[in-house]
């Protein structure tokens, strides 16, 4: 699509919401500068000169006032109200911010004169594209970490007809933002637990924790680079219904399974590679590969290789994926180091602000297996 008529009719469409919200509770001076603002809006629209990225890497990024002078929605609406010197002056400090990173009083006192909310500001002035291209989207079945902050809750259920009871699944991860800029580290750590229910026995196993350090490179084409180290810390036992318990789980995210072997202690270490748009507008493409080396307990020191792959389709507001993911399975006294896969896919829904909360729905299913199991999972993914 035309960059353009790209921007015109994200901006057309936020138009349309913003006219559509109630105005009940403002004043009538709050109305009224609601009003004047939303029609300097659509005179902007109407005029087509929209500016263009000329400087960041990230080809996204909002630009305040590009080099030929062309402004931003957000921009002009400011502009008409304190003119032109003032809008330049946010720009000098902040030429590629997002609305919501922009530290300035002259822009927090004008919008609070607009009648508008500091929300739909940002939905005027985001990326001019769904949010979640700002740094991709989120893949279920992949390790839970790229570019952008997050705090996932998932849980799900493990079925495989053997009657025996049903795994419940919970684990939470975190990381910090890593590609705010160009480049950038960020924090990140995950853990699991999971309660075998319906069974004869109860059982509950913890996951080792998995913390570290990732860092975050932009790519000169739209994607983005990562590359992340980390520590195995160890928290579950030997007991046999617990070890049992969680390398059944280890068949939900499988290039995380060395999180499901008990007790084991080591180091990670990975990398990703994200492109957006790869293949079409609404399209990206996720590439993994990581190596663990850890030790657990029954062996000196063990490798286990992995990687995985995703494409990510987005029709606004929702993203679906497909995954497949590998690795090498620790070796147990009952059982040899094997390489495992599984494959999978995740349907999620994207709201219009950036750091919301995302639902989402994913199935995976291990392929050694021939299908006996599969593992339905829920999540709550909250994006920043």
């Amino acid at each position: 699509m035309d960059e353009d008529l790209r921007i015109q009719v994200h901006l057309e469409y936020v138009l349309e919401r913003l006219r559509q919200r109630t105005t009940a509770a403002l004043s009538p001076a709050a109305r009224a500068a609601r009003k004047r603002n939303l029609e300097w809006l659509a005179a902007y629209i109407r005029r087509g000169e929209f500016p263009r990225n000329d400087g960041h890497p990230d080809a996204r990024r909002p630009t305040f006032i590009d080099s030929r002078g062309r402004i931003c929605a957000v921009g002009h609406l400011l502009e008409q109200e304190l003119g032109r010197e003032a809008a330049e002056a946010i720009a000098a400090g902040y030429k590629y911010a997002f609305i919501r990173e922009i530290d300035s009083p002259l822009l927090a006192a004008w919008a609070a004169t607009t009648g508008l909310e500091r929300e739909e500001l940002e939905m005027i002035q985001p990326t001019y594209s769904s949010p979640e291209y700002e740094y991709g989207p989120f893949f279920a079945l992949l390790d839970q970490l790229d570019a952008r902050g997050h705090v996932a809750l998932s849980s799900g259920l493990l079925f495989d007809g053997r009657g025996d009871g049903v795994p419940v699944q919970l684990d939470l991860s975190l990381t910090t933002p890593g590609g705010m800029t160009d480049a950038g580290f960020g924090l990140y750590t995950a853990v699991s637990l999971t309660k075998l229910t319906g069974a004869a026995r109860s059982a509950s196993a913890l996951s080792n924790i998995d913390i570290g350090l990732s860092y975050v490179r932009t790519l000169p084409f739209e994607g983005w680079f990562v590359l992340r180290s980390g520590l195995l810390l160890p928290t579950g036992d030997e007991d046999e219904v617990g070890s049992s318990l969680n390398g059944s789980m280890a068949a939900k995210r499988m290039t995380q399974a060395v999180l499901f072997q008990p007790g084991a202690l080591g180091g990670r270490l990975g990398t990703s590679l994200l492109l957006l748009r790869s293949f079409c507008a609404s399209c990206s493409l996720r590439l993994d590969a990581g190596l663990d080396v850890y030790s657990a307990f029954y062996k000196p020191l063990q490798l286990s290789p992995r990687w995985g792959a995703g494409f990510a389709y987005s029709a606004h507001p929702f993203v679906a994926t497909v995954e497949v993911a590998g690795a090498r399975y620790a070796e147990t006294p009952a059982s040899k180091s094997e390489l495992h896969h599984s494959v999978g896919g995740s349907f999620r829904l994207i709201t219009d602000r950036g750091d919301s909360l995302q639902p989402g729905v994913s199935l995976s299913i291990p392929l050694e297996a021939r299908i006996k199991r599969w593992f339905l999972g829920f999540d709550l993914v909250m994006r920043y």
